[in-house]
């Protein structure tokens, strides 16, 4: 077999492997753990030298999956694997940079998680790429939300919003759409958050991904809480956890059951149960004894 053949067969299948992991992220969680996991096993197991952007692109997106999967310190060792080697391909970098400053940002190391970003807005402008530059923004508004900078957050989230058109997209658009609305409703221009949200519906309805669509449910919750329409929230947080509970491991499930727990007391809230039982009708209740607590939940 000609030696660039033999190169190429191993390189194509970790590709597909790295391209299936990065697809399934909002879909399937474990799947893209699993996915990720056999790219880099893939890797490591190569009886020939693979491009390095290939390596680059199978540890990028294992250290994607584990920060997803709430594993930071694994997360952290793979990136640095992914940042050993020199990359080429700058979309390639760029994303490295994309995935280093969300984890940053999970671990509340903002300045950092700022910078990352920085370094890729810059890089990406040669790209002539206005979704590539929406998913930037996108990041950077989450690392300035996290980090209290509400009006810098509302400023990126516009920006990306700016940058992206109709046939955008459709991953795109929710995700930026969505972290917009949610910075509305934190900084209280609620108006604001409401006319978003009429405008989000219709991509909301779109949405195949139990997560996204929980995140979704969960930010109409803080809206109609926010507006006290407590009837209405209540229904939306129950949706949010009856989505969300469909994974346990969801590092997003523990935010949203001790968020609840601050509603007002309504009565619904005085009989709740464990999620291991089930509810009238076989739903589940839910858990009681925690208060609020965690980060908010921003789409990723």
């Amino acid at each position: 077999m000609d030696p660039i053949d033999a190169q190429a067969a191993p390189a194509e299948k970790i590709k597909e492997l790295v391209d299936s992991s990065f697809a399934t992220r909002f879909e399937n969680l474990e799947a893209t753990l699993e996915t990720s996991t056999r790219a880099v096993a893939l890797v490591e197991e190569s009886q020939v030298e693979l491009p390095e952007d290939v390596v680059v692109a199978a540890w990028t997106q294992h250290g994607n999956a584990l920060r997803l999967a709430g594993r930071y310190g694994e997360a952290e060792t793979a990136l640095a694997r992914a940042g050993a080697l020199p990359v080429c391909d700058l979309p390639t970098g760029i994303h490295l940079l994309g995935v280093k400053a969300s984890l940053h940002r999970n671990t509340r190391r903002y300045a950092s998680a700022e910078g990352f970003l920085l370094s890729a807005l810059a890089a990406q402008q040669s790209l002539a790429d206005p979704v590539g530059l929406a998913r930037i923004y996108n990041l950077l508004g989450l690392v300035y939300s996290d980090s209290g900078d509400r009006l810098q957050a509302l400023a990126s989230f516009q920006t990306a919003l700016d940058l992206l058109v109709q046939g955008s997209p459709r991953d795109a658009l929710a995700t930026t759409g969505h972290n917009l609305f949610h910075a509305l409703i934190a900084e209280g221009r609620l108006e604001a958050a409401s006319a978003a949200l009429v405008s989000l519906e219709p991509l909301y309805q779109s949405l195949t991904s139990t997560r996204l669509l929980a995140k979704a449910d969960w930010m109409r919750a803080r809206l109609y809480r926010a507006l006290k329409q407590l009837p209405a929230s209540r229904l939306a947080y129950e949706r949010a956890y009856e989505r969300l509970s469909t994974d346990p491991r969801s590092p997003e499930l523990a935010v949203l059951i001790k968020e609840v727990k601050d509603l007002p007391a309504a009565g619904w809230l005085a009989a709740c149960r464990a999620p291991s039982r089930a509810g009238p009708g076989g739903s589940r209740s839910w858990p009681g004894g925690l208060r609020h607590g965690g980060l908010p939940p921003p789409t990723t």
